[in-house]
């Protein structure tokens, strides 16, 4: 893991900027573009989409041979698939417009991106808003204009084709759909409830077994339906325009339950270490681990469980999981970490949190996990902690993963997970309670593994497995620092050299940059691989990590290893972060963590050379970087103090991103915060051209809204979207705060300066966590003494239906400036001039009678 430079420790608590924000109206900026035309002859183009539209639309059925379900509600139409046209060599990608045309209840029901980087829509069409829709096309597509623009060009312009839309349409990914087997399968359903209950009614008397519980988003209810895919599609073509997508349902996850190597199992060992563990006090934080159960009896879990719980009470609380256990090694990782130093040492330990244990997986014997339940049922874990023991100071660890959908788009799982971090579970909305008022939660989850074979395959690009895609929760990835060789078996050789990522982490690499958050957040240690002559890879136990098993008699001590393990030991920096800093927001706590973390050395060669810069290369290509690294390894005495050379200013502030516009039809934007930085100008001026490192994290916790364009549209997926911007050197206050709302050309010629962010502004799309990292001169930055934090778009502002446009959301901000390499005390300005802004207001509040 990194360390911090000699000398540097941090000891002094970070800086809160909360009181010093202001905040001022926001006006999205009105970008001036020189439009380019993508047709020669719109005319003809008009023509051609009209032609299109007629065959797809097809011929209206006889009322006696309509089969069509009536539902209340729901007018009975078609669905017709559109694509948009190529891109050129300007347009990375050609997405697809706004069709939705609300009077006549003509909407899309979901999109998605194809590999050529063109977009595909399902649109439902009502019977008798075909009229309307050929009138707009053939509008749009007149060649006596005179002097009015051409209608619809938005709407119409990039659209290449239009085809006749089905069942199969509907269906994400390539799920076998000749199989004869009953499968499990998702129907993503539009709201409101009545069309609900109708499709549920007309799925039962289809014969298609319904599950009783479904998941409920804004705009979208996902219903689970058991039936062969003849059977389920046959029921969903019957259903034009209530149903938005259809998923497999998945059919197994992987929480890594793998075998243990008895010969650990030393009870002299875990005694003499437990005689040095002072249990946590009663009102500790706690991390609860959402797996398989616990050994709640276990030596090195027991004097500081919590409680330990289960979602059906035929399942029993004890660890289930073969060999050694899976619930009971996550735990033992939440409190203790490796035990691998702990155990070698003689030092007193001091517990400062507990954990608690949520079975959610059943043991033998019983039925699987219903596919149809992995979101519900990790709700309802979360619930059962709480209800059990409510009021708590508690973070969840989730180590399971399932490989069969794609994370290239939120599902119903990650879904669940990012409701769960926002407090909007059905039920946890009340009347006139606004969203920031909503019980928040941080999440931690495993990416998902790539298990051993060859080494050419397992040192591929591995892709997220679900529900690590979840925008909320903090995702982790895993690096290893071990690369000892196996004392039986001297031909075998560590797979990766110590502080690489470890080989059993994937990432996001493959997954739309612009649609998708970066992941993983950060790396913790998840152990290495072993390579045999022949190049296959596995684990193995001198390269893992130590933690407890759950046959307390003849094994109590296994390896573990993977990003399960990475998980349990980043649960563990969190009961330890939250103990030294109480009384945090979870999304604070989620902004440390990552604000904290640091690139270990050969991962820091590859975006940081021997200059003061950045090493050159395309901001694209350093994402991908993130997009498997991370942001690091997070600190945890960083995170949790500042020191001379390295301080960290925090925020925790509520806004309102909208407000409902003077006629209350439609919502504008509303706040942005500006904060006066008590930057240390002079000591950074005194170090002159010396390299020196900011760092920016904007935290917060979205709604999700799961509709079927939420895979192509961030802003249709988030309740809000955040952004950050910092003031430029050569820009005055007054100057910083119009910027932000003029024009392109006008934002032109306030001046370029020399871009020393990693990242910058335009690989910021999709997430709720946002982190960049200036690099550059100290002079430079001691300009840069101004942020602001302003809001983006999102389904509040945007679905008026919903009447959430006035509400409001909360965020966590985190600034920090080190100097590593140089004596200098950053902090002591910065308190000086805090200091001196409290000495100021106190004066100003006393008047110029009170002396």
């Amino acid at each position: 893991m990194p360390e911090n430079e000699a000398g540097a420790a941090p000891r002094q608590p970070h800086i809160s900027i909360t009181r010093w924000r202001e905040a001022a109206q926001y006006v999205y900026p009105r970008l001036r573009r020189e439009r380019r035309e993508r047709r020669e002859d719109y005319h003809a183009h008009a023509a051609a989409l009209l032609g299109q539209l007629g065959e797809a639309l097809g011929n209206l059925p006889p009322p006696q041979e309509d089969v069509r379900i009536p539902v209340d509600g729901l007018k009975r139409g078609v669905l017709v698939e559109v694509e948009t046209m190529v891109p050129s060599e300007r347009a990375k990608a050609t997405k697809i417009p706004a069709l939705d045309f609300p009077a006549q209840e003509i909407v899309v029901l979901r999109s998605e991106r194809s590999e050529d980087r063109t977009e595909r829509a399902v649109v439902f069409v009502p019977d008798d808003a075909r009229a309307f829709l050929t009138g707009r096309i053939a509008a749009y597509g007149s060649e006596d204009l005179g002097n009015h623009e051409r209608p619809d060009i938005d709407k119409f312009e990039v659209i290449e084709a239009i085809r006749a839309g089905a069942a199969r349409t509907l269906v994400v990914g390539t799920p076998d759909l000749a199989s004869p087997a009953p499968q499990w399968w998702e129907l993503w359903l539009r709201r409101p409830d009545a069309i609900v209950e109708a499709v549920v009614a007309a799925a039962q008397q289809a014969g298609l077994d319904v599950y009783p519980d479904r998941l409920q988003f804004p705009e979208t209810s996902v219903i689970f339906v058991l039936g062969t895919a003849e059977a389920t599609l046959g029921l969903v073509g019957r259903l034009n325009g209530a149903i938005s997508e259809v998923r497999r349902a998945s059919q197994s996850i992987e929480p890594f339950l793998d075998q243990g190597d008895k010969s650990l199992g030393q009870h002299a060992l875990v005694a003499e270490y437990c005689g040095r563990v002072t249990p946590p006090p009663a009102d500790a934080p706690v991390v609860c681990v959402i797996d398989t159960g616990v050994a709640a009896a276990h030596p090195l879990i027991a004097p500081a469980l919590a409680g330990a719980w289960t979602v059906n009470d035929a399942w029993g609380t004890d660890d289930h999981a073969g060999a050694g256990g899976h619930g009971t090694g996550m735990a033992s990782l939440v409190l203790h970490g490796d035990l691998l130093g702990p155990m070698s040492d003689q030092r007193q330990v001091v517990l400062g949190h507990a954990v608690e244990s949520v079975k959610f997986l059943p043991p033998g014997g019983f039925p699987a996990t219903e596919p149809a339940r992995y979101g519900i049922i990790t709700q309802a874990a979360v619930a059962v902690a709480e209800i059990e023991r409510a009021n708590i100071p508690r973070s969840f660890c989730i180590a399971t993963s399932s490989p069969d959908l794609s994370s290239e788009a939120p599902s119903s799982w990650s879904g669940a997970v990012d409701q769960i971090c926002a407090g909007s579970m059905p039920g946890e909305q009340q009347a006139g309670l606004a969203a920031k008022d909503h019980p928040k939660r941080l999440v931690l989850i495993a990416t998902g593994n790539m298990d051993g074979g060859l080494k050419a395959v397992v040192e591929q690009h591995h892709a997220l497995e679900d529900p690590a895609q979840s925008w909320n929760a903090l995702t982790i990835g895993g690096y290893t620092a071990k690369a000892d060789q196996a004392q039986d078996e001297p031909e075998l050789i560590p797979l990766v050299a110590p502080n690489e990522r470890s080989p059993f982490s994937r990432g996001s690499q493959t997954l739309p940059a612009d649609l998708t958050p970066i992941k993983p957040d950060v790396l913790f240690e998840a152990g290495n691989m072993m390579m045999d002559n022949a190049q296959f890879c596995g684990w193995h136990p001198a390269v893992s990590l130590l933690s407890a098993g759950r046959d307390v008699a003849t094994e109590p001590l296994v390896p573990f290893w993977a990003t399960s393990a990475a998980t349990g030991v980043a649960g563990n920096f969190i009961g330890r972060l939250k103990a030294d800093l109480p009384g945090r927001w979870p999304e604070t706590y989620r902004a440390l963590t990552v604000h904290s973390a640091e690139w270990p050395g050969p991962i820091r060669k590859l975006l940081i050379g021997t200059g003061r810069s950045w090493k050159t290369g395309s901001k694209g290509t350093k994402q991908q970087i993130l997009r498997s690294m991370g942001f690091g390894v997070p600190n945890l005495v960083r995170a949790a103090a500042s020191a001379r050379n390295d301080v960290t200013l925090l925020a925790e502030a509520e806004i309102q991103p909208y407000a409902a516009s003077a006629d209350g039809r439609s919502a504008v934007f509303n706040e942005v915060h500006f904060y006066a930085l008590p930057w240390p100008k002079a000591a950074l001026e005194a170090l002159e051209n010396a390299s020196v490192m900011m760092k920016v994290t904007l935290s917060y916790f979205i709604e999700p809204n799961l509709s079927g364009r939420a895979s192509t549209r961030p802003d249709t997926y988030r309740s809000y979207g955040l952004r950050f911007a910092l003031k430029k050197r050569r820009e005055t206050a007054n100057d910083f705060r119009t910027r932000l709302s003029k024009t392109e050309e006008k934002a032109e010629k306030a001046g370029q300066e020399t871009d020393y962010w990693l990242l910058g502004p335009q690989a910021v799309q999709a997430g709720s966590l946002h982190c960049d990292l200036w690099r550059g001169p100290a002079i430079d930055l001691a300009a840069h003494d101004q942020i602001a934090i302003y809001p983006v778009g999102g389904w509040w502002k945007s679905h008026i239906g919903q009447n959430r446009m006035n509400d409001k959301g909360r965020y966590a901000l985190a600034i920090s400036i080190s100097a590593p390499d140089q004596d200098v005390d950053l902090y002591a300005e910065i308190a000086a001039a805090i200091e001196a802004r409290i000495a100021a207001e106190v004066a100003v509040a006393a008047g110029p009678d009170q002396g």
